[in-house]
């Protein structure tokens, strides 16, 4: 055996040293430099504490208008709604006694007196709402489809459905009680042809919240054409392309690609509609001023406009307005569990 093959060869002992040295030199480097003291590392956390309250601060300043102005006209408006809906006010809308949940009762039909005109006018809100909502949308859907064709005067078809949008509620009101008006007899046709007893559309009872309700789809359909609109054109192009490579045809692009694409938009609609339509007055209070033929028009907010106004029941008003508020609260609620699940997100 050699030497360098002897495990007590000398030969062998610079290599040890070496080696020893390394595994000193390894264990006595010490972190001692790269930690921090603890207040050090108190003063840095009260430091980022205090530069997030600043920025706050600094939020709070730039936010201070738009809360003043949401304070002054929606949150203060609304908690004293809540207050008043559980006293009977006076005339000049002051306090005269704690009324409990009497009104609340009443509205419910929970009093036992048998008026059911409030909870009926209830239902007759989410009727209006299931009449415009849908079609609206769904007419708004074809349109943006049809607008999105390349074809030379598009654009003229694309002002033409946004038409709408510039024409107040109040005006386009007017001008569909024109429009309805017997005297007008443009509508005549449509009397004739369902047998109405009654000389106009709006004065019967099976026709005038569908006329009503179709008046606001019109109305409507300029806002949601543009959100429909906008929301096809920002689907990726590549996808059409793709597609047709593969051999799907319009209809095919249209279900499995804007469809499926356009739902967050669609679902945008959908509520924004709803909460519209449970606040609709206007048209109602322009085209019929009452509660219509046999109470088929008289939607909440009217009821809320009969107490307040007419009556002067600023109490009862305050409920019927808070009733309102959970209603759409809670059908918002509904509505954004139930759709948002087949919402497809990019």
């Amino acid at each position: 055996m050699s030497a360098v093959d002897r495990p007590d060869s000398k030969s062998a002992q610079p290599f040890d040293a070496a080696m020893s040295t390394q595994t000193d030199e390894v264990v006595t480097i010490t972190p001692s430099s790269q930690t921090t003291s603890p207040d050090e590392t108190f003063s840095n956390s009260t430091y980022i504490r205090r530069r997030r309250w600043q920025n706050f601060g600094w939020a709070l300043l730039y936010m201070a208008p738009a809360l003043i102005i949401f304070a002054a006209f929606t949150f203060w408006p609304f908690f004293q709604s809540i207050y008043l809906s559980f006293f009977v006010t006076d005339q000049a809308g002051q306090t005269v006694r704690f009324n409990d949940v009497q009104y609340y009762s009443r509205i419910l039909n929970l009093d036992g007196s048998g008026r059911t005109e409030y909870l009926q006018s209830i239902w007759v809100t989410i009727e209006f709402s299931l009449m415009v909502v849908p079609l609206g949308i769904v007419v708004s859907v074809a349109l943006a489809v049809l607008a999105t064709a390349k074809v030379k005067i598009i654009g003229v078809f694309r002002t033409i459905f946004t038409s709408s949008v510039a024409i107040s509620v109040a005006s386009a009101s007017v001008i569909w009680a024109l429009i309805y008006n017997p005297s007008v007899k443009a509508t005549q046709w449509l009397v004739d042809a369902l047998h109405l007893k009654s000389q106009g559309l709006l004065l019967d009872a099976s026709t005038a919240l569908p006329s009503v309700a179709f008046m606001t789809i019109w109305t409507s359909l300029g806002f949601n054409f543009i959100i429909t609109l906008s929301g096809i054109q920002a689907i990726p192009q590549d996808l059409y392309e793709s597609s047709k490579i593969d051999g799907a045809n319009g209809w095919n692009s249209f279900r499995f690609i804007t469809l499926p694409l356009l739902t967050p938009t669609l679902l945008f609609l959908f509520i924004i509609s709803t909460i519209s339509c449970f606040q609709a007055f206007t048209q109602f209070n322009v085209l019929i001023a009452n509660e219509g033929p046999d109470g088929s028009t008289n939607v909440m907010v009217y009821q809320l406009f009969t107490a307040f106004f007419k009556d002067t029941r600023y109490g009862f008003a305050s409920a019927i307005a808070v009733v309102l508020f959970l209603v759409v609260l809670v059908l918002t609620l509904i509505q954004y569990r139930l759709l948002d699940r087949k919402v497809h997100y990019q």
